[in-house]
């Protein structure tokens, strides 16, 4: 697939070297991005600037292209291209992350398939970008990886003419990682393009995506792959039984050995497989019944709207582990599970001034889950959830004098896996410099389909719950900013019949020491979480001052549930000292400084690879230690290059870090890379 991907951006760079002849001088980008610096610049005002480069997404946000250094951009720098702040990354790229917090004001119009380990990196439809650029424009982010790989991320975006524009992009990343069988790779492909006729009566905007993510599981370490890691690189010696031995002085004999620090000597639980095919087809097109010519405008639209995805989820494990019980006889561990959605919208916009702007859209959505019955030897059980729905949805928003709503609404009509949300925000900046937001959020949807229904060759991991219920959350949440210098926000939920996964093995008689056995739990009672986030900077001469704080708790009733979920730690803190200069006859732009993170202790979820799901656990508590970062980034042109020492001073606080409690957090690595900007 990469390498038809290099031959077709050939031929299509080509091709627009003769369909497309104006072009951007370097020259005249630096000056544009001079301008964005807010230093003087000779550039006439019908010279294109960075602003001309559009970037369109599905859910109507509109970005512009910015080639410009800045610490948000170092935020943004690693595997998921965005910031990671309420993440835990696991030990190796191209994993899964551990969440330090939770927000419940999403917008889902179906329940998802699950497996959502699997689904952080994956590209939604909300992801895919329609471009609209006056000359050839060309990002390539790389990254180094963990051990015998990177990470290599290309766009190539092309307008052939002004109406008419598509764009190829392809991700590819390998890393071996540091610890035994963590190895990760995957190919992620999308095509996407848009149409906007001459009048501007008529829209068409279609993707492709084509993406495998692959994984090795390695189900974390084992007790006494934790006791080393802990211990190193000092260790006890122990008698007979067990026990430490004592020296006349009162403390205890040890044996210094530093081989664990190379962590591939670390013992784990698993030598298995796991993976997420995907093919996903997009298409939408947009008519205009009704167009104002004066105000450059459509009065009333129609539209059609048709997307098919397929995945394919497996998870296999040739020498049949007992991590996870017992497996049925004859079988060798292969699951598998396919999903099929599809689903066809009409949908209606007006936009009349007095009115506001109003979305109506009737939708047909079928759904086809089914998992592997390995030739009939899992008898008597069910091994498909089909499901067929029709939502009705409204979007109608309005800019008043001094505040902007926007009411969004969806209703499914059927009974069964449905998603009800009302949604109502209100942002107005009125206030010079001040910006200020609400939302009001209230939904009520069925769980996650491998909540419902999950086969296995494991006999611990067959369920069919066809009587869990919908899960409801009430959320309220507001954003307070001034500028870009300080900006406070909150959230406050209420959930009720909360999902979950739920580790069912007795910690106190050495079980989950040994054994995972997960399962669907609810709690039938309310859960109230609550967060508050600030974030400020502050500039003094060329240093800078960046701060993230952010404080959380969640409120149960232990007595009625038994079991706390809905982890958090109570705060999550992110500080950053960092020096900015321009140098060499300011043919150079330099940022360079300290980044420290930390969070509590809590009972964090674990991640469990049969399921690619994480799984609450009242067990073993992390955190509570330090993370230190060194980073120097640099900006020559439209080029940014990014150089990262990772976990400073991993060796120096002792080796409790983890990014779940069987999953150690990285130690010290050296990583680097940059982002590179090209226009044409």
């Amino acid at each position: 697939m990469f390498k038809q991907f290099l031959v077709l951006i050939f031929f299509l760079v080509n091709l627009n070297l003769i369909a497309q002849t104006s072009r951007a001088d370097d020259k005249i980008l630096d000056k544009i991005e001079k301008e964005k610096s807010g230093k003087p610049s000779n550039v006439k005002n019908d010279t294109i600037t960075g602003k001309d480069y559009k970037i369109f997404y599905f859910d109507g946000r509109t970005e512009s292209i910015d080639t410009t250094l800045s610490i948000y951009k170092d935020y943004k720098f690693n595997f998921l291209r965005n910031d990671s702040f309420e993440l835990l990354s696991m030990p190796n790229v191209g994993n899964s992350y551990n969440k330090l917090g939770y927000t419940f004001n999403n917008r889902i119009d179906f329940p998802k398939l699950g497996a959502r380990a699997k689904h952080f990196h994956y590209f939604e439809n909300e992801d895919i970008g329609y471009y609209n650029v006056p000359t050839p424009f060309t990002e390539i982010f790389a990254k180094s990886t963990f051990e015998q790989g990177q990470i290599l991320d290309m766009l190539v975006s092309i307008n052939l003419s002004p109406q008419f524009n598509f764009t190829i992009a392809h991700k590819g990343y390998k890393s071996l990682g540091k610890y035994i069988n963590t190895r990760s790779r995957g190919n992620q492909f999308r095509f996407s393009t848009n149409f906007n006729s001459k009048n501007k009566k008529s829209n068409f905007k279609f993707h492709l995506t084509s993406q495998n993510i692959f994984n090795k599981e390695s189900g974390g370490l084992t007790a006494d792959g934790i006791y080393f890691f802990e211990q190193a690189p000092n260790y006890f010696v122990l008698d007979d039984f067990g026990n430490q031995i004592e020296n006349e002085d009162g403390t205890f004999e040890m044996v210094e050995y530093d081989g664990y620090i190379d962590r591939s000597r670390l013992p784990s639980w698993l030598l298995s497989e796991s993976s997420l095919y995907s093919k996903r087809v997009f298409t939408d097109f947009n008519r205009s019944l009704i167009y104002n010519k004066e105000k450059n405008s459509s009065i009333l639209s129609i539209g059609l709207q048709f997307n098919h995805e397929y995945k394919k989820l497996e998870y296999n494990d040739d020498y049949t582990s007992a991590l996870f019980g017992e497996v049925e006889e004859g079988i060798l561990v292969s699951d598998q599970s396919r999903n099929i959605l599809q689903k066809s919208i009409l949908y209606f916009e007006s936009d009349l001034n007095k009115f506001g702007k109003l979305k109506l859209d009737y939708s047909l959505i079928n759904s086809e889950n089914s998992y592997k019955d390995y030739e009939g030897t899992l008898t008597g059980l069910i091994f498909n959830l089909d499901n067929k729905q029709s939502n009705f949805s409204t979007k109608w928003n309005k800019a008043f004098k001094f505040v902007q709503i926007e009411f969004r609404s969806n209703k499914s009509l059927n009974e069964e896996l449905i998603s009800n949300y009302t949604s109502i925000s209100l942002e107005t900046d009125r206030i010079k410099n001040v910006k200020i937001k609400l939302n009001a959020f209230s939904s009520e949807r069925s769980p996650n389909l491998n909540y419902i229904l999950f086969r296995s060759a494991y006999k611990d991991y067959n369920w069919y719950n066809s009587n869990l219920k919908n899960q409801k959350s009430s959320s309220l949440s507001a954003e307070l900013s001034y500028k870009e210098l300080v900006k406070l926000s909150g959230e406050y939920s209420l959930i009720d019949n909360y999902t979950f996964f739920r580790e069912l093995t007795n910690a106190l008689i050495g079980e989950t020491d040994n054994f995972r056995r997960a399962a669907p739990n609810q709690i039938n009672t309310d859960i109230s979480y609550y967060k508050i986030k600030l974030f400020s900077k502050l500039d003094f001469g060329k240093f800078s001052f960046i701060n993230t704080g952010q404080y959380q708790k969640k409120e149960q009733d232990l007595e009625l549930d038994g079991l706390a979920t809905l982890n958090v730690p109570e705060w999550i803190t992110r500080n950053t000292i960092m020096f900015s200069s321009e140098v060499f006859n300011n043919s150079l732009f330099i940022q360079t400084g300290f980044t420290f993170n930390y969070f509590t202790k809590f009972f964090a979820d674990y991640y469990n690879p049969l399921l690619s799901e994480f799984v609450t656990q009242n067990y073993k508590e992390i955190g509570n230690y330090p993370r230190v970062d060194f980073f120097f980034n640099a900006r020559i042109q439209q080029t940014r290059v990014f150089l990262k020492v990772e976990h400073l001073n991993s060796s120096l606080s002792g080796y409790d870090f983890y990014s779940d409690p069987f999953n150690p957090y990285r130690d010290l690595s050296v990583r680097f890379g940059l982002v590179w900007n090209f226009f044409k």
